[in-house]
């Protein structure tokens, strides 16, 4: 038999594929219907064939055209990805957020074509406000713009009308991939429906450092096996949710005890190190197909032995990884194989402003493989925008002088230009009414929050459950007292108390009582918790540095031990709800239970309805108040190694729970 197959490209980042069969006149029905299922089968394997292959063929070539058009201005822009809200280093710099883009964001935005802007809370009041600003900001722009915005889940959140969900390292202690990617397929899709296409997510550090200021939460585990797993399927979520993704912080944030926002910090591990703890995540991402990757500004001197005279210590410092060619064209790209877009974090934080000139710190991000500048500058006003006009000139300087070559600069561009038409962001742009309609339907959807609910409850994790202490039944023979940190959580726990009401978990509340206890002398709790049979107090360990304060008898911290010791002293119990890092459970393992729910972000007030525009909420606290109360049974187990405390408060080489740790049902 004889056909003609056409392949036509529909401009869409699409391939059909005609077929036409060359019937004989006289060929029998049999004999037409045999030859009509050869080539349907022909034309599926094509078809699959195509898809895998000719589309990603078709990308670059669409990508190529776009960069054959354009100057050297207008390459160098692509590169940039300025931020919209003028944080301002002193309060004279700074100007109200920008929720709204005005002309003269437009105007720079068509002007000087930008590849991207990156949004944070300031910018991002409303669902609807974000979805206008975002399509504004499109309609502006020459090539369509990258979108970028830190919409981690938990603890990092900028839509605060989305489902927050419950954090990394609570996905973690599930031990399900599958709830990884539950999580980030509800965010990615979230975020899709405003108009958000790049989510800086997931964060793939391993938190084995728990001295750690900045990750925690924010990391899966301290294991790189089990980081990896879930770092993949996070990918696989955000890419079901049509969410190109940037896997953070290369080549890991998890071991460091400095935050590089304010100042630079140092790993002194080996190449074949990193690769035993710090990349499996990223390695895993990367097969998972990451867009992006964003490096980290964290020295490795062991790797990179290149220095730069720091304008500040006035001594030779270890190049970051951002401004390492050494750790971002042979180890991520050459080892790693990583064919995306790597781009900066922040440019504006302490690890590269106060050691770098910033023109000097542009130069080697570009010839490091740097693809993207984030935050080199902001586009609010126009004297951000005329200094963020002049970097732009000084790295054409840079090009026109033979320090940065052209080739450079196109290789960069072609894989953004590459990255926009793959994901669909060079194209038919949705129409507004329907962007409109999607986001009031889907952002903070009831869907969504039972959801994060499910996957809070499977994570939180139990350590001690003595005397079956937990669960709390109240009633006439057992009071119980709710106590947590600030007044401003009493919605958060009062909606505890409602759900498990509302559920028939508990038949009334009236023997149940709240009381804050961070803005009250402890005799004032002392006499709420007299009547009490059990205390459920909450304690939160927002950074580690604050074990310093368990020592000062009237910090909050020495409250919580307070409280279980006055439960004790007349035959009541306690049990402590460890809300942040988990850390600090090992300063009350006197206590009768012990939980853990890996964040403690707060509810402004209790859902009242969604319509797109309500706010959302930690799922944490609430979460694990029910638990204690009877709604759920634990499964969770703990994705960190919790170290032991000595008298000074300080960690100890003993690991009081070790990771898996947790029990399994009350």
């Amino acid at each position: 038999m004889e056909f003609i197959c056409k392949v036509v490209y529909n401009g869409r980042n699409r391939f059909c594929f005609k077929v036409v069969p060359r019937w004989r006149m006289n060929m029998s029905l049999k004999k037409k219907i045999a030859a009509a299922a050869v080539v349907i089968c022909i034309f599926s394997l094509i078809s699959i064939w195509g898809q895998s292959v000719l589309s990603e063929d078709s990308a670059v070539k669409e990508a190529r055209k776009i960069l054959s058009t354009m100057t050297l201005d207008k390459k160098i822009a692509q590169m940039i990805m300025p931020s919209i809200s003028v944080r301002g280093k002193k309060p004279e710099d700074a100007s109200p957020p920008l929720t709204k883009a005005d002309d003269e964001v437009k105007n720079a935005i068509r002007s000087y074509g930008f590849g991207g802007v990156i949004l944070f809370t300031m910018n991002t009041q409303g669902t609807q406000q974000t979805t206008l600003l975002i399509h504004d900001m499109q309609e502006a722009s020459e090539i369509p713009l990258l979108i970028g915005i830190d919409q981690e889940g938990g603890n990092v959140v900028r839509l605060k009308t989305a489902c927050w969900m419950p954090g990394n390292m609570l996905l973690g202690a599930t031990g399900n991939s599958e709830y990884a990617k539950k999580a980030a397929e509800i965010i990615g899709e979230e975020m899709n429906c405003v108009g958000v296409n790049v989510n800086f997510a997931p964060c793939a550090d391993v938190n084995c450092n728990p001295k750690n200021p900045i990750i925690g939460l924010r990391s899966f585990s301290s294991s790189p096996d089990d980081a990896a797993k879930m770092v993949g399927a996070s990918v696989e979520g955000y890419h079901n949710a049509g969410m190109a993704v940037s896997l953070k912080h290369f080549p890991g944030h998890g071991d460091t005890e400095v935050d590089s926002h304010l100042g630079l910090s140092k790993i002194d591990r080996t190449y074949e190190e990193l690769m035993q703890m710090e990349l499996p995540p990223f390695k895993a991402g990367i097969d998972a197909g990451a867009d992006m990757i964003m490096t980290a500004h964290i020295q490795f001197p062991k790797i990179e032995t290149e220095t730069y005279r720091s304008i500040t210590l006035d001594r030779d410092i270890a190049l970051p990884a951002t401004l390492s060619k050494t750790m971002i064209t042979d180890v991520l790209r050459s080892r790693l194989g990583f064919k995306g877009v790597v781009t900066t974090d922040a440019m504006d934080m302490g690890a590269i402003d106060k050691h770098f000139k910033a023109v000097d710190a542009a130069r080697l991000a570009i010839n490091a493989g740097v693809d993207i500048l984030l935050m080199p500058g902001d586009i609010s006003t126009e004297q951000q925008i005329e200094k963020l006009a002049s970097y732009m000139k000084s790295i054409r300087n840079l090009v026109e002088a033979g320090e940065i070559s052209e080739e450079t600069i196109d290789a960069s561009v072609l894989r953004i230009l590459t990255l926009k038409v793959r994901r669909g962001i060079i194209g038919t742009q949705e129409k507004l009414h329907h962007r409109l309609a999607r986001a009031k339907h889907n952002v903070g959807s009831p869907k969504h929050h039972k959801e994060e609910w499910k996957i809070t409850q499977a994570g939180i994790t139990v350590l001690k459950n003595e005397d079956a202490t937990l669960p709390v039944i109240p009633g006439e023979d057992c009071k119980v007292c709710i106590v947590y940190p600030y007044a401003s959580e009493a919605t958060t726990v009062q909606y505890a108390v409602d759900a498990v009401l509302r559920d028939g978990t508990i038949k009334s509340t009236r023997s149940i009582s709240l009381v804050s206890y961070n803005e009250v002398p402890f005799e004032q709790i002392r006499t709420t918790l007299e009547s009490c049979d059990v205390a459920i107090v909450i304690s939160e360990l927002l950074r580690p540095s604050q074990f310093k304060f368990f020592k000062d008898d009237d910090s909050r911290f020495s409250t919580v031990r307070k409280i279980i010791e006055f439960q004790h002293s007349h035959g009541g119990r306690a049990v402590v709800i460890s809300a942040t890092l988990p850390y600090d459970i090992a300063a009350y393992k006197d206590a009768d239970a012990l939980m853990i729910a890996y964040g403690a972000l707060e509810m402004a007030k209790a859902p009242a309805g969604y319509f797109g525009e309500s706010e959302g909420y930690g799922p944490n606290i609430p979460a694990a108040v029910a638990m204690c109360l009877g709604q759920a049974e634990p499964n969770g187990k703990l994705p960190v190694d919790i170290p032991a405390l000595n008298e000074s408060y300080e960690y100890t080489d003993e690991i009081l729970y070790s990771r898996g740790s947790g029990l399994t049902g009350f």
